[in-house]
């Protein structure tokens, strides 16, 4: 066996090892050069196995330094890297097939017309299967990053010691021992940084250090190995923790109770409602936009308790006529002052500033496609789409069409 060989194998069998999931190595080509397997896949699902690896041997040449990750019509998942070794040609390693949540079998065998065989042949297949959490598959990725480097290693046996001579004192093993590990301890810090650093960007309705620090949050927020084989429940906890945090950031930075409640509760509900790794996946990413947004449109920190009472009354009433005698009773203060003392510390009249709040509230509404620019116009307080299309294109730059269609 040629040295190349020996290389492939090392790394091949170290990665099927390591994961216990069937692990194929592959030319540029496509051609089959070394397969070690876990679970056997179904007669029916060879071909579609087939077009899955061919085509994750082509995709993973197109950006080798990134490992592709694919979630097929059947629901399950495979892993490729392209890597090159001793100045040969690209080869690719496919791991996989392997399950991120339990697929609905009820709508494959409506979709695909399953005969009772084939359906009992399946449910046995995803059974035997492994069930990741994104975290592990994270880390399996990482590994892919070091395939280049993997290498037999020899092993050196130690004997064990049947008296071990003990001091009076404690052994330093013992006293080893009863310290508590330093690596968990330094990600436990780790993860407290991160999260402070998350609730800071919140806090200021800096989106986009927000997705710098997300960036390093990857599997270090990954609570699975507390739910085994149940990564949507821990998925959906982890989910939970985050919202109570962002909520935290945004009351940090002075978001009034109502918003807070409002965008708390919303995606609370979200969050026990939705029952795949993918759709919670999005949550998490809208409740990042939405809380950054919510701080950037509502936080009123560092204003004067008047104007903190003038922005939350708008806020709240912002698709109804301003009223500034209603501003006074809920303010207490002469009209005439309000708007003063709006002006100076805001640097927007209160018109301008309502009609900033209405644009704000347009623009997930505008992002739906589906809703007409009328009818957007008038449930944000506008009656004539036409002014509407003016104040927006006058604060943003372009027209309701034209960030529809963006």
């Amino acid at each position: 066996m040629s040295e190349l060989q020996l290389h492939l194998s090392a790394i091949s069998t170290t990665l099927f090892h390591l994961t216990d999931i069937n692990t194929v190595v592959l030319t540029s080509s496509g051609t089959v050069l070394l397969n070690h397997e876990h679970d056997s896949i179904p007669e029916f699902l060879n071909s579609w196995q087939k077009e899955d690896i061919a085509f994750l041997a082509a995709e993973a040449q197109i950006s080798p330094v990134q490992c592709c990750k694919y979630t097929n019509i059947w629901g399950v998942t495979y892993l490729a890297k392209a890597f090159h070794l001793h100045e040969e040609r690209t080869k690719i390693m496919v791991t996989g097939p392997f399950l991120l949540q339990v697929p609905d079998v009820n709508k494959l065998y409506s979709k695909f017309k399953l005969d009772q065989g084939k359906r009992i042949e399946l449910e046995g297949f995803y059974r035997g299967m492994k069930l990741i959490s994104a975290a592990r598959v994270q880390s399996m990725a990482n590994v892919f990053e070091q395939i280049e480097g993997i290498s037999q290693t020899d092993i050196r046996e130690l004997e064990l010691q049947t008296e071990p001579v003990r001091s009076p004192r404690q052994s330093k093993i013992e006293l080893m021992l009863q310290q508590p590990d330093e690596a968990f301890i330094d990600l436990i810090e780790l993860r407290y940084q991160i999260e402070q650093e998350m609730m800071q960007a919140v806090q200021h309705g800096d989106h986009e250090t927000l997705q710098k620090v997300r960036s390093k949050m990857k599997n270090l927020y990954d609570f699975s190995e507390r739910f085994p084989n149940q990564p949507v429940r821990a998925l959906r906890n982890a989910l939970i923790i985050l919202n109570t945090l962002l909520r935290i950031a945004a009351k940090n930075a002075n978001v009034q109770p109502f918003f807070l409640h409002q965008i708390s509760e919303k995606f609370a509900k979200q969050i026990e409602r939705t029952e795949t790794i993918d759709f919670l996946n999005k949550v998490m990413t809208l409740m990042f936009d939405e809380y950054c947004r919510l701080v950037r449109q509502h936080a009123v920190k560092g204003y004067s308790p008047l104007v903190q009472k003038v922005v939350q009354f708008i806020s709240l009433h912002y698709n109804k006529p301003l009223s500034l005698e209603e501003l006074s009773q809920e303010c207490h203060a002469h009209p005439a002052h309000i708007s003063r003392q709006f002006k100076k510390e805001t640097g927007m009249t209160l018109t301008d500033f309502q009609q900033k709040q209405r644009i704000e509230e347009a623009k997930p509404l505008l992002r739906n496609g589906d809703l007409a620019i009328k009818w957007i116009a008038e449930s944000i307080g506008f009656d004539d789409a036409g002014y509407f299309t003016r104040i927006f294109k006058k604060l943003e730059g372009m027209t309701p069409t034209q960030f529809q269609k963006s």
